[in-house]
């Protein structure tokens, strides 16, 4: 969402998710474009991924001030790590900026004590009821991840098999663009 000078909810830009702001669609994808993209997918480095989208085409303008935001899954239910860069054009001379201390500027790191991270169930103290729902959940839950992985290796592969498409694709295109000149 981005909130554009006085804006109060809802927001002047109120898009559909992070993967749309980004060009991407069903998560992110493993490209580049001029001025949407991945660079740097969970793919190649584990747990990380650097995304990047330039407002040239379209830019958002403002008097005062902006706010972007970006939502962390449905409802912000995830707890992942944002860091952010802005760059912006303004008429000259401008306001004299000042940055916030350093200790400001880091990235969140979430501490959870080991007190509250909550346990599982004692055992002991379920009815046979209650055991039966404990392994039904369990169950499910394991065939939830093995449908997941089995996705997941679909999609990697589905992807995989299209950019091999796209690079003979796009051979043949500027083979024929070649031929075109002579």
């Amino acid at each position: 969402m981005i909130f554009v000078d006085d804006d109060v909810w809802p927001p002047s830009f109120h898009g559909t998710g992070g993967e749309d702001y980004f060009s991407q669609g069903w998560g992110m994808q493993k490209n580049a474009y001029n001025f949407a993209g991945t660079i740097i997918h969970e793919d190649d480095v584990a747990n990380s991924q650097v995304s990047y989208r330039w407002h040239l085409p379209d830019p958002i303008r403002f008097s005062k001030k902006i706010k972007v935001t970006m939502e962390t899954g449905h409802g912000n239910h995830l707890r992942d790590d944002w860091s952010t860069t802005a760059y912006w054009y303004q008429t000259l001379p401008g306001p004299k900026l000042s940055l916030p201390p350093v200790e400001q500027r880091l990235p969140r790191r979430p501490v959870v004590p080991q007190d509250d991270v909550p346990q599982g169930a004692d055992s002991a103290n379920l009815t046979d009821d209650q055991k039966c729902l404990v392994k039904q959940r369990e169950e499910r839950f394991k065939d939830y991840l093995a449908d997941r992985q089995t996705w997941i290796d679909r999609r990697a592969a589905d992807s995989k098999d299209r950019a091999v498409k796209n690079k003979e694709h796009a051979a043949e295109i500027r083979a024929r663009w070649l031929k075109g000149l002579k």
